[in-house]
């Protein structure tokens, strides 16, 4: 699959938490470089396998809570299916409200296996951003570890 993102950990904004931004050139790109990045905080994706697919669909009245409620079920589904995932198909429509579609690519957490660097327990809405620049999506996010 083409990369169609890139984004950033942002090392020095945080010290106890985790936080990244995510540069890309259509929605679906900006939430599933937002998953990815995100994910780089819990598992090595280089290294992680995916062997299954989570499938689930979200609503919420704008953009910018879309990728709150999604990056938030990506924590819950690591905590009660104990699984990580390494990308994600997403499809996103805007009508009167905006819904998600989501593959998620994963596999459940095998703790002898698994490089495991920390847990994200939540996302923040604490500088949280979703915008439309010019002619790319960006998003800033921080997540609770």
């Amino acid at each position: 699959m083409k990369i169609m993102f890139r984004y950033s950990i942002l090392t020095e904004e945080v010290k106890s938490d985790f936080a990244f931004e995510v540069f890309a050139d259509t929605l679906n790109e900006l939430f599933r470089g937002a998953g990815i990045a995100m994910m780089e905080a819990m598992v090595d994706i280089e290294n992680f396998k995916a062997e299954r697919l989570w499938e689930f669909e979200l609503q919420a009245e704008n953009l910018e809570l879309l990728l709150f409620d999604f990056l938030g079920e990506l924590v819950y589904l690591k905590d009660v299916e104990v699984a990580l995932f390494n990308d994600y198909d997403i499809k996103i429509e805007e009508n009167n409200e905006c819904k998600l579609t989501c593959k998620a690519h994963g596999a459940k957490i095998n703790y002898e296996t698994d490089e495991l660097l920390t847990d994200v327990k939540a996302v923040t809405m604490y500088k949280f951003k979703l915008e439309k620049r010019e002619k790319e999506w960006y998003c800033h996010v921080i997540v609770d570890l």
